[in-house]
C-alpha cells in the first residue's frame, strides 16, 4: 500500500506542476494555455540533451532547463500572445494550439520521432529503506524537487514585491498601472515562470513515462484536469487535484486500467458542476 501511495504522489506532483503552470497563466493573462504539456515535453529533451553533453549532476540540469525554459518562454509570449488582444478569447486559445503544434514539430526536426529515457543513475543517492520496502531515489528526489518548488513559488509570490506586484497585476490589470507597474511586463514574468516550473516538471517524468513528442498531450490534459479541479485560480488547488489524480490513476489503474481517464474526467466534470471555479476556488463578486 506504502508503494503504490509513493508512486501516486510522485505521479502527481508532476501532474500538479503542470497544473500550476496552467494556474499562473491563467491569473496573470487570462488565458488557457493549452500548449503546456508540449513545453513539459520540450523539457524532458532539454534535459536529455544536457546530458548527452556531459553535464550530469542533476542539479545543474534542473537549474539549465528552468533558465532556458524561461526563455523560450518569453519567446513564446512575446511572439504569439502578447500583440492579441485579451479579449479575443477564442483568437489566443486557437494561437495555444498552434503554438503546441509548432512545439511538437521542432521536437520531431530536433530530437527525432524515437522516445528516449533519462539515465537510471541521473538521480543520486542510494534507495531510502522504509521497513521492507526500499524507495528508489527517482521517487524521493521528485517529491523533493516538486515541494521545493511549490514552496519556493509561494515565497516568490507571497513574500517578494516582484510575486506582490504579480498578483497584483493579476487580479487587476488597470489597478496595477494606477500602482505605477507596468502590467505587460509582469504578464511576461509570470509566463517565463510557468514555462520554467513546466520544463523542469519534463525532468521528473522518468519514473513514468519516457520523452517523446507525443507525451505533452496526455501530461497536459491530466494536467489541465488537475487545474480545474483544484482551481484555476487557487496555486495549492492545482497541487492538491494533480495528487488527488495521481492517487486515483495508481489505486484504480489495476481494477479499471482502460476507464481510469473516463473515471478522472467523469470527476473533473462533476466539480464542474457542483462548484464550476474549482474545490478550492474563489468565488468573485463584480460590481455592476
Amino acid at each position: 500500500m506504502l508503494t503504490v501511495i509513493i508512486i501516486g504522489v510522485t505521479v502527481g506532483l508532476i501532474y500538479g506542476l503542470v497544473a500550476i503552470g496552467y494556474s499562473l497563466i491563467w491569473q496573470s493573462m487570462g488565458l488557457v494555455h493549452f500548449a503546456q504539456g508540449d513545453l513539459l515535453m520540450v523539457g524532458g529533451f532539454l534535459a536529455i540533451t544536457l546530458i548527452s553533453m556531459n553535464i550530469a549532476n542533476m542539479f545543474a540540469v534542473l537549474l539549465i532547463v528552468f533558465v532556458m525554459m524561461a526563455l523560450i518562454g518569453l519567446i513564446i509570449q512575446r511572439s504569439s500572445y502578447y500583440f492579441i488582444p485579451q479579449s479575443k478569447h477564442t483568437t489566443r486559445i486557437i494561437a495555444t494550439l498552434g503554438v503546441g503544434m509548432i512545439l511538437r514539430n521542432l521536437a520531431v526536426t530536433i530530437w527525432g520521432t524515437r522516445a528516449r529515457g533519462l539515465p537510471d543513475d541521473f538521480f543520486p543517492g542510494s534507495p531510502l529503506q522504509l521497513g521492507d520496502i526500499a524507495i528508489r531515489p527517482v521517487y524521493y528526489w521528485t517529491f523533493f524537487v516538486g515541494v521545493t518548488l511549490v514552496i519556493g513559488l509561494v515565497y516568490f509570490l507571497y513574500r517578494t514585491k516582484f510575486g506582490l506586484a504579480m498578483r497584483l497585476t493579476a487580479h487587476s490589470y488597470t489597478l496595477a498601472e494606477l500602482m505605477g507597474i507596468n502590467p505587460g511586463v509582469y504578464q511576461t514574468l509570470a509566463f517565463m515562470l510557468a514555462t520554467g516550473l513546466t520544463g523542469v516538471a519534463g525532468i521528473l517524468v522518468s519514473p513514468i513515462s519516457f520523452v517523446s513528442y507525443k507525451m505533452g498531450l496526455a501530461f497536459g490534459v491530466k494536467g489541465f484536469a488537475a487545474a480545474i479541479i483544484g482551481g484555476l485560480d487557487s496555486l495549492p488547488g492545482g497541487l492538491i487535484g494533480g495528487i488527488a489524480i495521481g492517487l486515483i490513476e495508481v489505486f484504480f489503474g489495476r481494477f479499471i486500467s482502460g476507464y481510469v481517464d473516463t473515471l478522472i474526467f467523469g470527476i473533473m466534470i462533476l466539480v464542474l458542476i457542483l462548484k464550476p471555479r474549482g474545490l478550492f476556488g474563489k468565488v468573485q463578486a463584480e460590481k455592476i
